[in-house]
């Protein structure tokens, strides 16, 4: 609807994947054990025009260890099962790999000086607060330095946190006053430190936890008969 009626451009879709997602639906996942967890988000990059500046050059990933291995080793061009025929290009080293629209980042913020300075001050805390990874990615690759970012649904102004930081003018909305009371607490020097870079997630294929065993039979009303406490502790 935002594309046909409103007039955006849908430049790609991103997933965003918290590695620290507990496991919900908890009655699906946990109980009855039929459903995995829902760890993924999905994230709309929507633009003005069909041509909206951006670079993924600003937002590089680092080399996989089988690629470091092939730099390492060197490539013999060859057409791949796939059909794509790979050129000598292949090899170059040009110090990262470009990024993914999968994002990879844990939303934990359990001692953060947010929320720290928020207890302190008996003011609430805004409870669907997002990493600062997220705004800050798309901030680097689609914005320069004195763009205007707007964030209609500000909360606890994570993102105006990080265009402060990036040198980039913003505008926050927010309906319920209490969150932007506790929103001063961003802009503080201790928010302003720089913190470390943060070790690569790792996506394991999906068969490694596989042991090669017969399972239990799956059960013949799809998980439709709550488990009892008993037969969790035996199963």
């Amino acid at each position: 609807m935002l594309c046909r009626k409103i007039g955006f451009h849908l430049a790609q879709e991103f997933f965003w994947w918290n590695p620290s997602k507990l496991p919900t639906p908890a009655e699906w996942v946990t109980v009855r054990r039929v459903r995995v967890k829902d760890a993924v988000n999905c994230v709309w990059w929507l633009s003005k025009t069909p041509w909206p500046k951006a670079s993924n050059r600003r937002v590089p990933a680092p080399y996989s260890d089988s690629m470091l291995d092939l730099l390492a080793n060197g490539y013999k061009p060859k057409r791949r099962p796939s059909g794509h025929d790979i050129s000598d290009k292949f090899s170059n080293n040009n110090g990262s790999a470009i990024s993914p629209n999968l994002i990879a980042v844990a939303n934990t913020e359990s001692n953060s000086n947010y929320l720290r300075l928020c207890a302190e001050h008996k003011v609430k805390p805004n409870p669907a607060r997002y990493p600062a990874s997220i705004p800050e990615y798309f901030m680097r690759m689609l914005t320069d330095p004195h763009d205007v970012v707007l964030d209609p649904f500000a909360g606890s102004c994570v993102t105006g946190e990080v265009a402060e930081r990036l040198h980039r003018s913003w505008i926050g909305i927010e309906l319920i006053v209490e969150y932007f009371e506790g929103a001063r607490f961003r802009f503080n020097d201790e928010s302003a430190a720089v913190k470390p870079r943060p070790d690569p997630y790792k996506i394991y294929h999906p068969a490694v936890g596989w042991n090669g065993h017969e399972d239990a039979e799956l059960a013949k009303d799809g998980g439709r008969r709550r488990p009892t406490a008993r037969s969790v502790a035996t199963s």
